[in-house]
């Protein structure tokens, strides 16, 4: 994936497991990609490098409306949790 993260300011929440980290990021992107898909393909010719940051920043709002996490504890989530080095978050995200 070639994603690397530093470490976050933030920290994970207590309850946020592995798996449900891994849940959370593979419905937001899911949703991310559907929205970025419908209202910014056209756009997205023009400035190809604002693609991945439009799909972390819908993805991040996703997860803040729906569980409740602010971007730093979900970012926190994903760094202590090592999403972006499991084998089927990989998968997925292809």
């Amino acid at each position: 994936m070639g994603i690397s993260m530093e470490k976050p300011a933030g920290s994970c929440p207590e309850g946020l497991d592995k798996e449900g980290t891994i849940k959370m990021v593979k419905e937001s992107n899911d949703f991310a990609f559907d929205i970025f898909k419908k209202e910014y393909m056209q756009q997205a010719q023009f400035d190809p490098f604002m693609i991945p940051v439009l799909i972390s920043a819908i993805a991040h709002d996703y997860v803040y409306k729906k569980y409740s996490y602010n971007e730093d504890q979900f970012k926190a989530a994903l760094f202590v949790h090592k999403i972006y080095e499991d084998e089927g978050v990989a998968m997925h995200m292809q």
